[in-house]
C-alpha cells in the first residue's frame, strides 16, 4: 500500500471542508430553485438512488415538475463524493462499529469476489478502480469502490480521485441520455419505429463495447 503523507492528510481535510461547502451551497440552490417541494423531493430521490437505484434518479427529472435533470446528476456526484471521502477517512474504524461493520464487511467480500472474477482490474490500478465503479458489474459502485482502491494498494487521495472521475462520468453519461429523451420525446410519439431502431443499434454497440471490456478484464496476464 503506497504510504500517506502528511501533505496528503492535509489535502483530504481540506478537501472534505470543500464538499461540506459543496453540498449545503447544492442543498441552498435546490432550495433556492424549487423551494421546500424540491428540496424534499430531491432528498427523496437522494434516499432511493444510495438504496435502490443509482443514476437511474437522473430519469426521475423528466417528469413535470420534478427537479431538473442537471441538479439530480450532480446529487449523485456529490453522494459518491461524500461516501468516498467518508469511506477513505475511516473505513477501518467504520468497519469494527456494530451499526455499519457487517454491511461493510459483506462489501469487502463483495469487492475480492469481483476482483477475483475480473483480475484485469488489478493491472490497470487507477484506471481499474475507474472501471470497478463505472461499470456495471454486480457489486459495484462508490462504496465497494473505496474498498477496492484500498485493496489495490492506492493512496486515499489517488482512490477518491478514481471514484470522483468515474462517478462525474456516469453522471454526465446519465445527464446527456435523460436530455436527449426528453428532446426527443415528440419524435418518439411521431416515429416510434425510427427512434427504437436508433437506440437498439446504439444498444448493441454498446454491449459489443462492453463485453470486450469484460474479456479484457477477466484475462489474468
Amino acid at each position: 500500500m503506497i504510504p500517506e503523507t502528511n501533505n496528503e492528510t492535509r489535502i483530504l481535510r481540506w478537501g472534505g471542508v470543500a464538499l461540506s461547502a459543496s453540498v449545503a451551497a447544492y442543498l441552498a440552490y435546490v432550495y433556492a430553485h424549487g423551494g421546500l417541494s424540491e428540496l424534499t423531493a430531491v432528498t427523496t430521490l437522494a434516499g432511493g438512488s444510495f438504496l435502490f437505484f443509482g443514476k437511474l434518479v437522473i430519469f426521475g427529472g423528466l417528469k413535470d415538475g420534478a427537479p431538473p435533470i442537471w441538479s439530480l446528476a450532480l446529487m449523485t456526484f456529490l453522494i459518491d463524493l461524500v461516501f468516498a471521502f467518508v469511506l477513505a477517512t475511516g473505513l477501518l474504524g467504520l468497519e469494527r462499529s456494530a451499526l455499519l461493520g457487517g454491511w461493510l464487511k459483506k462489501g469487502r467480500a463483495r469487492a475480492k469476489d469481483v476482483l477475483r472474477e475480473y483480475p484485469g482490474l488489478r493491472r490497470w490500478a487507477f484506471f481499474g478502480v475507474v472501471a470497478f465503479v463505472l461499470l456495471p458489474i454486480a457489486g459495484t459502485g462508490a462504496i465497494t469502490g473505496s474498498i477496492v482502491a484500498r485493496l489495490l494498494g492506492l493512496s486515499r487521495l489517488t482512490g477518491i480521485g478514481a471514484i470522483a472521475l468515474a462517478s462525474g462520468w456516469a453522471a454526465f453519461a446519465f445527464a446527456l441520455l435523460a436530455q436527449f429523451a426528453g428532446e426527443q420525446a415528440e419524435n418518439m410519439l411521431k416515429n416510434p419505429l425510427i427512434v427504437a431502431g436508433t437506440l437498439g443499434l446504439a444498444g448493441a454497440l454498446g454491449w459489443s463495447a462492453y463485453r470486450r471490456v469484460l474479456v479484457e478484464l477477466r484475462r489474468k496476464a
